[in-house]
């Protein structure tokens, strides 16, 4: 009788490990699919809000040269000074390119792939 109740212990604890490890392999894709949808969704929003910024940046720019051709001269002045200050404009943001983007976009995605959930969640 001992080891009858030996060897069901052991077959119940196998069964038990068998259970734990499928659960902890079932967790581990649950919070792979959260970061991955999590880093899906900062990507679309940082992509809507490019397009959205170079839109406004395009009619400003429009706005800006019609009224230099209306009020102070010709409208090919006004496109180059808008021009300008593009150029201006891509240097300074190339040369603070680290502190601008990289290191951010670097914090924000260790944020979301290194977070770290409670057992109890």
């Amino acid at each position: 009788m001992g080891t009858g109740n030996i060897s069901d212990n052991f077959s119940q604890l196998t069964e038990n490990v068998k259970d734990y490890v499928n659960l902890r392999i079932d967790l581990a894709k649950l919070v792979l699919t959260e970061k991955i949808a999590k880093l899906a969704t900062f990507f679309l929003i940082a992509i809507i809000f490019f397009i959205l910024s170079m839109f406004l940046l395009l009619f400003l720019s429009l706005a800006f040269v019609f009224w230099f051709e209306k009020d102070l001269g010709p409208a090919w002045a006004g496109a180059l000074i808008v021009t300008a200050f593009y150029v201006l404009a891509g240097v300074v943001i190339y040369i603070q390119r680290h502190n601008l983007f990289i290191n951010p976009l670097v914090s924000q995605l260790t944020k979301i792939l290194m977070e770290d959930k409670d057992e109890n969640d």
